[in-house]
C-alpha cells in the first residue's frame, strides 16, 4: 500500500497483519482524489474509520490543512500514527471514539468526510444521519460501501456515485443553500402511481424541506387513466401530508418556470432502478438544465424490493388480467382498483 499522489507520492505505508481489515485499495484511493482534487487543496478533511489512515494521509499529501483520524480501534489508531509519522506527515489529529458519537460531540467543521465502514455494517447509514452538523456548507462526504445507496439522508443529497470493483464510491453534499431549506420536484405520469414512486417521493422528504409533485402526460405512450383520476389518486395516496404538494403539469405549463423559482424549488428527483433508466435520464438533463437553469438533477437508486416494479409492467398486468395489488400504494389502493375498473 502507498500515497499515490502530491508530496508524499510513492511512500509505503504500514498494513494490517491477516486479512480481517479490508483497507481502501490504491485504484480506489487514486480515483477518490481525482474526482476531489481541485477542492482538497486548504481543506479539512475527516477519516472517519481511518484504519491504516491511508485515505487521511493522502489527503495531506494532496494538500489539506488538516485530517482528523479516527477510529474505535486502538489498533487502527497506533497504526496510523505509524504511518503519519512514517511519510513524515505534520497537521494530524487522532479520535479514538465510536464514529457516531464522534460526529454527535465534536465542534470541529469538515470539508471533507470520508466514510468507509464494515461493508456488512449499519454504521454508514447511523452515520449519515448526523453527519450533516459537522459538514461545511460546500462539504462533501463520501461515503465507501459495496452496495448502491437507495435512501436520502437527513438534509444530504447524492451528487455523484462512483463503481471501481467492488468499491462503490457514493458522494453526499448538503441539500441546504445558503443555510436554508430547500425544496424539490418528482414528476411523471404516474399511471398508475406504485409503490416505487411513493418509496422515492417519501425519501426526499428526509433532505428537501417540501416535494412537489408533478403530473404529466408523455406524449409517446398512451395513458391508462386520465389525468383527473390519476390526481386524484396521487392526492389520496398523500393525503394529510402537508410537506408533499400534488400539481398537474398542464395547469402550470405556461408559468412552471416561474412556479419553480417562487417555491424555491432547487431540485429535480430522478429514481433509477437500472442502468437503461440512467442512461434515458441523462439524456434529458442537459435539456432540464437548459429550460430550468436554476435546478440541479439528481439521482436516487431504487431499492432492491422496488426494482422491478414499474408502472408499464403494471399496465401490462391488467391487460393479462393479472393481480397488480402488491405494487400499488396501500392507501390509494381501493382507489387505484375502483378507478381501473370505470376504464
Amino acid at each position: 500500500m502507498r500515497i499515490i499522489g502530491g508530496e508524499f507520492r510513492g511512500k509505503t505505508l504500514y498494513e494490517f497483519k491477516g486479512g480481517e481489515i479490508r483497507p481502501t485499495s490504491d485504484m480506489t484511493r487514486e480515483s477518490l482524489f481525482n474526482i476531489i482534487n481541485k477542492e482538497i487543496e486548504g481543506s479539512v478533511f475527516l477519516d472517519l474509520f481511518c484504519g491504516t489512515g491511508a485515505v487521511g494521509i493522502e489527503a495531506l499529501s494532496r494538500g489539506a490543512k488538516k485530517v482528523v483520524f479516527n477510529d474505535f480501534s486502538k489498533e487502527s489508531i497506533e497504526l496510523t500514527k505509524g504511518n503519519v509519522s512514517r511519510v513524515c506527515a505534520k497537521n494530524a489529529e487522532y479520535s479514538f471514539s465510536d464514529a457516531v458519537n464522534y460526529l454527535k460531540t465534536t465542534n470541529e467543521k469538515f470539508d471533507f468526510i470520508f466514510v468507509d465502514p464494515p461493508y456488512k455494517s449499519d454504521l454508514g447509514e447511523k452515520v449519515l444521519e448526523v453527519a450533516q452538523r459537522v459538514l461545511t456548507e460546500n462539504g462533501v462526504i463520501i461515503y465507501e460501501n459495496e452496495k448502491p445507496f437507495c435512501d436520502f439522508p437527513f438534509n444530504l443529497y447524492k451528487s455523484d456515485e462512483r463503481r471501481y470493483g467492488r468499491a462503490i464510491l457514493t458522494f453526499f453534499r448538503s441539500s441546504k443553500i445558503n443555510g436554508e431549506n430547500v425544496n424539490c420536484v418528482f414528476a411523471g405520469s404516474f399511471d398508475p402511481i406504485t409503490k416505487g414512486h411513493e418509496d422515492i417521493i417519501s425519501k426526499c422528504k428526509k433532505a428537501f424541506n417540501k416535494v412537489f409533485v408533478v403530473l404529466g402526460d408523455n406524449p409517446e405512450k398512451e395513458t391508462l387513466l386520465t389525468k383527473e383520476k390519476r390526481l386524484e389518486i396521487v392526492k389520496k395516496t398523500f393525503e394529510n401530508d402537508d410537506r408533499i404538494q400534488i400539481e398537474l403539469y398542464s395547469d402550470l405549463k405556461e408559468n412552471y418556470s416561474k412556479f419553480l423559482q417562487d417555491n424555491n424549488v432547487k431540485f429535480y428527483v430522478r429514481g433509477i432502478r437500472n442502468e437503461t433508466d440512467y442512461k434515458y435520464e441523462k439524456k434529458y438533463e442537459k435539456i432540464n438544465s437548459e429550460l430550468y437553469p436554476f435546478i440541479k438533477t439528481i439521482y436516487v437508486n431504487s431499492c432492491e424490493e422496488y426494482k422491478d416494479i414499474s408502472s408499464s409492467k403494471i399496465r401490462k398486468k391488467i391487460s393479462l388480467g393479472k393481480d397488480i395489488s402488491q405494487y400499488l400504494p396501500d392507501n390509494s389502493l381501493e382507489l387505484i382498483i375502483k378507478k381501473l375498473k370505470e376504464n
